[in-house]
């Protein structure tokens, strides 16, 4: 039998939301093993901040600013990849958008908002580098999406309802680009320690509320060692499949786990 393959020498890896949390992490993990990265996001200063952290691995690294609710932006980051490093292997479509409202209670333009950035960029990514990926071989794209597309809350609607629509992206484009050697995949988090969660994971902390079976709240590097699984070699018979990471809450039955009420939910997210 052979040994298990994680290496990503030679690779190149594209990371949306690549500056801060789960996106930094992965980016990390990508480059301890042997990947070159592009990081994109919208705010200079992290990104500059995660490229410092990416080189100091020794691997390239190359940052773009780019809001991944802009269609423009997307393509100013396949652009920047190829002229930078002339081809791309792994996407990791991680950056995200929210909107803290019911679906009844949700207007068009933050509708709007939160799925471009959560579906349509993704997709629009994934069109782009296909090429690319194919003439290379084969490649890895990686969805971050959510465990509230597989059982959503109240109060998170269209959030919920764009994750769910990611997941079922991946079914479709996994089968569709099989024959690329192109493979399509979901993580599904639950609340992760991260900045943009830190008031509700405080919130949760501090009630003591066991909201998954594990009673605690996951890292980064927890959603980054899949991540790297799914990119690698070790990885290349999974495809259009969703892998779920929250310490079992999405499994657990009714008793097993106290969760927040909506409006609490709602109201700790709101002060990130």
């Amino acid at each position: 039998m052979g040994s298990v393959d994680f290496s990503l020498d030679g690779k190149v890896a594209i990371v949306t939301g690549g500056s801060k949390g789960i996106g930094r992490a992965i980016a990390l993990a990508f480059a301890e093993h042997g990947a070159d990265l592009v990081l994109a996001a919208r705010r200079p200063e992290a990104l500059e901040r995660a490229k410092q952290d990416v080189a100091a691995t020794g691997r390239r690294v190359l940052t773009v600013q780019a809001d991944m609710s802009i269609s423009a932006d997307c393509d100013k980051l396949y652009q920047a990849t190829l002229e930078e490093f002339g081809g791309v292997d792994i996407l990791v479509n991680n950056a995200a958008g929210v909107s803290l409202v019911t679906l009844a209670e949700e207007n068009e333009e933050d509708f709007l908002r939160v799925m471009k950035t959560n579906v349509w960029s993704p997709l629009h990514l994934a069109r782009l580098c296909r090429e690319s990926m194919r003439q290379r071989g084969g490649g890895a794209v990686i969805n971050i999406t959510s465990n509230e597309g597989v059982r959503p809350s109240m109060g998170i609607g269209t959030y919920a309802l764009s994750k769910a629509a990611l997941i079922n992206m991946a079914q479709l484009l996994g089968k569709e680009w099989a024959a690329d050697k192109i493979r399509v995949t979901c993580i599904a988090p639950g609340l992760i320690r991260t900045d943009l969660a830190k008031d509700l994971v405080e919130a949760v902390e501090t009630s003591g509320s066991p909201i998954n079976p594990q009673k605690r709240v996951g890292e980064p590097n927890e959603i980054a060692g899949l991540a790297l699984f799914l990119a690698s070699p070790a990885g290349t018979f999974a495809t259009s499949m969703t892998y779920v990471v929250d310490g079992g809450e999405v499994s657990a039955g009714p008793g097993d786990v106290v969760v927040m009420t909506a409006e609490e939910t709602v109201q700790a997210q709101k002060q990130d």
